[in-house]
């Protein structure tokens, strides 16, 4: 292979089953690295994939990247892979790399600390029965929007109009951050679009008839699921706290942690995540080649 580039194709629902076969064999810990998020994103981030010596590669390259920027590779020996150089690329860079994955390679490479994009994640059952002092004020708003006798239902494919419909409330309620809201709505857009088809989950909070909050994502591996998305009516003082709290009943059962992705160095995103107190974070790292 002369260029890895020439090898890399586009991402659909007809290559499910590969990143199946790979994350089956190899479950994540990282946010971002499941068939479904990577599909529902690759509009946005134009992600691309091949297999490689027997590794899944995923790379994307946003216009506001200098080089490609590939995830982690999949499969039984990632640091080897990432230790020689890619068939016909003089610059690029390693992103979203577990601390894992990064113990090796900083013997002989700069490894760069990703505080941005690491992931944060928390006990569900704390989650789901908000006791002691440091959830008072979850509690509270819980309890406030409960008043309103909210209906909890798992998420459906025939609840795709209603979500999306607050999804782009919501956007046109954006100022600050306008471009990463546009973003998230069509990566929202294609979920429902291929619903049936993906293994994600959730709830919706309905008051009456009308949907005032939704939550969607998926397992991640044995011990974690990963939320995507949340969204709440921003009329209903305690909504989001309340479908965040009625996403970790549903998924109580099935998983010990629940990760809620990264805050993108964004300050209120950030505070709002440790607001609700975090019990550790999946640290990510970055590694430039030929820099």
């Amino acid at each position: 292979m002369k260029n890895i580039s020439d090898a890399m194709q586009t991402i659909s629902m007809s290559q499910k089953s590969i990143f199946d076969l790979f994350f089956s064999r190899f479950p994540p810990i990282c946010c971002e690295m499941t068939f479904a998020n990577i599909l529902c994103w690759a509009d946005v981030k134009h992600h691309q994939f091949c297999i490689y010596q027997d590794h899944l590669l995923v790379c994307y390259q946003r216009s506001s990247d200098n080089e490609l920027q590939f995830f982690p590779p999949i499969g039984e020996l990632p640091e080897m892979i990432m230790r020689e150089p890619l068939p016909g690329l003089t610059t690029y860079r390693w992103v979203r790399l577990p601390a894992s994955l990064c113990r090796g390679l900083a013997r002989s490479a700069v490894v760069e600390f990703d505080r941005d994009n690491s992931d944060y994640y928390y006990k569900i059952d704390e989650l789901v029965a908000l006791k002691g002092k440091k959830f008072e004020s979850k509690r509270n708003l819980v309890r406030r929007f409960a008043d309103l006798k909210p209906t909890v239902q798992a998420l459906k494919e025939s609840d795709a109009a209603e979500c999306i419909r607050l999804q782009e409330k919501w956007l046109s309620e954006q100022e600050a951050g306008r471009r990463s809201a546009e973003e998230e709505t069509v990566a929202i857009k294609v979920a429902f679009r291929y619903f049936g088809l993906l293994p994600l989950r959730g709830v919706v909070v309905k008051i009456g008839e009308k949907l005032v909050g939704f939550a969607i994502g998926e397992r991640l591996n044995t011990s974690m699921f990963v939320e995507h998305h949340e969204k709440a009516e921003r009329g209903f003082r305690g909504a989001y706290e309340y479908v965040l709290h009625a996403l970790a009943r549903e998924i109580a059962a099935e998983a010990t942690f629940l990760n809620r992705g990264q805050d993108l160095g964004i300050s209120g995103l950030r505070q709002t995540k440790l607001s609700w107190r975090p019990v550790g974070m999946v640290e990510k790292f970055s590694l430039m080649v030929g820099s």
